[in-house]
């Protein structure tokens, strides 16, 4: 007799991907915040400085980019714990 293959259900391949997943879910909430912070930051010292919007703009790329890197390491970091 030839055994056949036994199929995953759409329910059991739907759970598997989404805990797959799960790790990886905080990651566009740790770049939000990161760029709010500094946006947050640099929006602060125009005000007290009257500096126009300069540092608003200046603060909110470095916020864009420290994210950015932040985001990467850590999934980076996920990904090399799973393997």
């Amino acid at each position: 007799m030839t055994e056949k293959k036994r199929h995953k259900s759409t329910s059991e391949s739907v759970s598997e991907t989404l805990r797959e997943l799960i790790p990886y879910t905080h990651l566009g909430w740790q770049l939000l915040a990161s760029i709010l912070l500094f946006f947050g930051i640099g929006y602060g010292l125009d005000y007290l400085l009257d500096t126009g919007s300069l540092l608003t703009v200046i603060f909110a790329c470095v916020g864009i980019v420290f994210g950015l890197y932040s985001v990467i390491k850590t999934a980076n970091d996920i990904h090399q714990r799973k393997n």
